[in-house]
């Protein structure tokens, strides 16, 4: 796994314990000044609702290194499957560099 793989997975499984304050931790600055933590619990739990019950698996399910809206310092696009008892949903990722530290610059929620 990349480290840009491996931030995601850290990142998903954070939202998935419903630790929202670390996977905000993780995010870009420009993330940050244009969002918060209830943002981000708000479109976790958009698609992972509190009853969902057991959420597994959490895996990659590809990884782009160009795509269209690629900026500068991005790393990586990373769509990530969180799988469930009765369905999955899933996270679409975008890694940027933000002084030497990869950060999650953006989400998309839910499957295309």
């Amino acid at each position: 796994m990349t480290p840009s793989e491996e931030l995601v997975i850290e990142f998903t499984r954070a939202l998935a314990r419903r630790d929202y304050e670390a996977a905000f931790d993780m995010t870009s600055s420009g993330f940050e000044s244009a969002n918060s933590i209830e943002n981000l619990r708000n479109g976790f739990e958009m698609i992972v609702p509190l009853d969902w019950g057991n959420i597994d698996p959490i895996e990659i399910g590809t990884t782009l290194d160009d795509w269209p809206e690629k900026r500068a310092n991005d790393i990586n696009w990373v769509y990530v499957v969180i799988g469930g008892d009765v369905y999955s949903e899933a996270v679409i990722v975008v890694v940027s560099e933000e002084s030497e530290i990869l950060r999650i610059r953006k989400v998309e929620w839910g499957r295309p």
